[in-house]
């Protein structure tokens, strides 16, 4: 792709859908296997983010060269200055992580301040400076691996940033991010690990589970009965049930380094990955300069609505 950036009929598409991709790889081999090998190596190693101080799949791109160059490459700038301006900032990316069978990722949007209520939470991320303005909160997948149908690929509901859908109260293992959280888990002590690390559900503070519990000696599946014991009384936003025959559903199978731009209004979600390879990708999120980021470190409130140090 060249970077003048997208075509008329390409933005046009964005308007009318909420998504336009897959669109062409950009990155060359070399750049896109560094920036594998990066990412297989922070999520097999549970790697404590050095400016969070925890485990985390974000903002990688603050620490990594590999992962910033790859995601602010200039023809990707080029089509994201197209939807929303010259004056851009990427403020969080992620790493998007699918394990071989593991389950897909719910029907969601992000429709407020990126304040992670449905967890709970209700710390703003961002805060436009004009909330009419059309695309203030724009977000980027760029695929690592091969993604085929049967490997977890993103689907998107078409024109659905238009209307905001409505949520409801479930207990945690009703969440649309829930996964099998015991997959990599063999031991007790594996369990306990990322428990405390706050490494088994992504952006929910686990902690305080095992305070009051001594596991030590305990077999293996009550130390992780317990466990979801604790996170099933969390109650938890999800969109409220959408039904796929009614909708105008685009399932998107993607080649290693091509990517799909797409507005955090839009409904999206992922199907499970029945094959026998993991899925890897980079997610960014990007916003026009004149949003107020992490609003809360004035009042010297330090965590984010994913309780990350933004110290």
């Amino acid at each position: 792709m060249k970077s003048e950036g997208l075509t008329e009929q390409q933005i046009q598409c964005f308007i009318n859908n909420g998504f336009i991709g897959p669109l062409p790889r950009f990155a060359n081999e070399v750049l896109l296997t560094g920036a594998l090998k990066v990412v297989k190596e922070i999520i097999s190693n549970l790697s404590v983010h050095p400016l969070h101080r925890r485990y985390s799949v974000h903002d990688w791109h603050l620490v990594s060269p590999v992962i910033e160059e790859l995601v602010t490459h200039p023809t990707l700038v080029s089509c994201l200055r197209s939807l929303a301006g010259q004056d851009l900032v990427l403020w969080r990316s992620k790493i998007c992580h699918k394990k071989s069978h593991e389950t897909g990722t719910g029907w969601h949007q992000e429709w407020g301040d990126f304040d992670r209520e449905e967890i709970g939470n209700n710390i703003p991320s961002l805060k436009p400076k004009c909330r009419d303005k059309a695309w203030w909160n724009l977000n980027v997948w760029i695929a690592l691996t091969d993604v085929e149908i049967e490997c977890a690929p993103q689907r998107f509901i078409c024109g659905s940033h238009k209307k905001q859908y409505r949520k409801t109260m479930v207990s945690m293992p009703k969440y649309e991010f829930w996964r099998d959280l015991f997959l990599e888990c063999s031991t007790v002590e594996d369990i306990v690990q990322r428990v405390n690390n706050l490494a088994l559900v992504l952006d929910v503070d686990t902690s305080a589970i095992f305070h009051d519990y001594d596991w030590l000696g305990e077999p293996y599946e009550e130390v992780k009965a317990y466990a979801m014991a604790k996170l099933e009384k969390i109650m938890v936003k999800k969109t409220f049930w959408v039904n796929d025959d009614d909708a105008d559903i685009v399932t998107m199978p993607i080649s290693k380094g091509e990517f799909v731009i797409f507005a955090e209004r839009t409904m999206h979600c992922s199907l499970a990955n029945m094959s026998n390879k993991e899925r890897l990708a980079m997610n960014i999120r990007i916003t026009t300069t004149d949003a107020e980021i992490y609003s809360s470190r004035h009042i010297n409130d330090t965590f984010d609505g994913s309780i990350l140090n933004i110290s």
